[in-house]
């Protein structure tokens, strides 16, 4: 299997009463424990993220985090800048729960479940994002399925960087 290589129509994206719904499956050849330990990078992410300019963690009790990331995100000639506040939890060493707590969105809630493979791990994410400032639909749905794809493939070819 090789590094992911999402493209913006393998994420499905939809918009409801003001709240885009996305989600997304992926298969990588890296094992559990090193999927989780790049999706819990916090401090090191701007490494490896795209757009991502400051990560940090604030709090950190057991498997709790409160996060707070800077950053931009592009598409085309567009470009948001953002910055949030968020309350992770990690789950069983398999499931991550993010929920903002302040930032450029009005709302936003994730859930990652991990699980191992024979070969490798899969990676099912579902996000809900309702932002702060009104943006058409069909430009936030694009941009959406765009910005996941890219972050995915980020974190996918981060994960099978030789260490």
């Amino acid at each position: 299997m090789p590094a992911l290589a999402l493209t913006d129509d393998d994420v499905s994206v939809d918009y409801r009463d003001g709240t885009y719904i996305g989600s997304l499956s992926a298969r990588t050849p890296a094992p559990m424990p090193l999927v989780m330990a790049v999706l819990t990078d916090f401090n090191r992410m701007t490494d490896f993220m795209p757009g991502l300019t400051s990560s940090r963690i604030i709090v950190h009790s057991g498997n709790q985090y409160q996060i707070e990331q800077k950053g931009k995100i592009s598409f085309g000639p567009f470009s948001i800048p953002f910055e949030s506040l968020r309350q992770i939890e990690i789950i069983d060493g398999k499931r991550i729960i993010s929920k903002s707590l302040a930032g450029s969105a009005r709302r936003m809630q994730s859930v990652m479940q991990v699980q191992a493979l024979e070969s490798g791990s899969q990676i099912d994410y579902r996000i809900e994002i309702e932002p702060a400032s009104w943006i058409p639909s069909s430009l936030g749905i694009n941009f959406l399925q765009h910005e996941l794809a890219e972050q995915f493939n980020a974190l996918g070819k981060e994960m099978l960087r030789p260490k």
